[in-house]
């Protein structure tokens, strides 16, 4: 009877210990001194977890979000279909469709070295919890990844952009952030992540949201489930596990069909991209292939200068009909706010 209760009460202190260590290592995550700490192991599985379930939500008209480029032929670098993202740390937008992105990426490989950012203060949404893609590593077998923050939380200038992408970025997204293309087939400019609904909280709100059948966690799962798609659509269908999925295989139906590049994500920033600041661009360009030919560096756009990209009112609201003619969701009928970061 003795070693049975002693048992009994052995287990109970390992449940109370590993208890209180969790919540330490989550109640943490509502601190802002965690910004740019690495992301502990624990969250780092909790995301990994998080990304082998909800495949289900699908939001047809979402695909109407993404431009297709017809050129007929892939990007890829290091031999695998690359996944290119242009943000900025103090972008709000940027900051909630980071979430959307960690979950895509941790389908098709390994994502490590996250760290805990927030979106700037002094912006719309300010505070927006988030990670930063600075410096990240990424393994996997099925897809590459170049990741640049643009600026950081204070608008400096944070990592250079190779010459070719920053052309890319600046002729297909005129500056808008975030910006993604999926093998220079697919591009998407700004979010379709509310950054309003992670505003009132930390990390660790966040992830219970996401963890949960709540608004946040379906607009986050029907974006990455998109994002995935296109990468399945790349990829030649691989991993058969994630691009199997009824949800994936339903968005990949819309993007054949050709419902695509009709309508401008609700939510973007704009980044004020002259004078160049030192640093701001690489002239060494990223050795980009397109896989029909496979012999040389992704093909040089013009260069836009000093140009301001602010965003069109009157183009806004012509896509906004449109987009509404096609049953559109109007609860985001407030087209994207345009920002600047200081040139300085």
């Amino acid at each position: 009877m003795v070693k049975s209760r002693f048992i009994i009460f052995s287990i109970i202190v390992i449940f109370i210990v590993s208890a209180i260590a969790v919540w330490n290592v989550r109640s943490l995550l509502g601190s802002p001194t965690q910004l740019g700490a690495y992301v502990s192991p624990s969250v780092e599985l909790e995301l990994k977890q998080l990304s082998t379930q909800s495949y289900d939500y699908v939001t047809s008209n979402l695909t109407y979000t993404v431009k297709v480029v017809n050129n007929g032929s892939e990007l890829t670098f290091q031999g695998k279909p690359v996944v290119i993202f242009v943000g900025a740390e103090w972008c709000p937008y940027c900051a909630a469709e980071m979430w959307a992105l960690v979950i895509t990426l941790d389908r098709f490989g390994n994502l490590t070295g996250l760290r805990y950012m927030e979106s700037s203060p002094t912006d719309y949404y300010p505070d927006t919890p988030t990670f930063t893609l600075r410096n990240v590593s990424y393994s996997s077998n099925y897809i590459s990844l170049l990741e640049y923050e643009y600026q950081d939380r204070n608008h400096q200038p944070l990592q250079s952009v190779p010459q070719n992408i920053y052309s890319m970025w600046t002729s297909l997204a005129g500056g808008g952030i975030p910006f993604i293309d999926v093998a220079g087939v697919y591009y998407q400019v700004g979010s379709t992540v509310d950054p309003g609904l992670m505003t009132s909280g930390n990390w660790t709100y966040v992830l219970d949201q996401i963890n949960s059948s709540t608004p946040l966690s379906r607009e986050i799962y029907s974006t990455a489930n998109l994002l995935t798609a296109e990468i399945c659509e790349v990829d030649g269908n691989q991993p058969e596990k994630v691009c199997s999925q009824q949800g994936v295989s339903e968005y990949e139906s819309l993007l054949q069909s050709g419902k695509t590049g009709v309508y401008v994500p609700p939510y973007s920033s704009t980044v004020y991209l002259g004078p160049q600041r030192p640093g701001a661009l690489l002239n060494t360009p990223t050795q980009l292939y397109r896989t029909q030919s496979l012999t040389g560096l992704l093909t040089q756009l013009p260069s836009l200068g000093e140009e301001a990209f602010r965003t069109n009112r009157s183009h806004q609201s012509s896509i906004q009909q449109l987009w509404e003619s096609k049953g559109g969701n109007t609860k985001k009928s407030v087209l994207s706010r345009s920002f600047s970061a200081s040139s300085g």
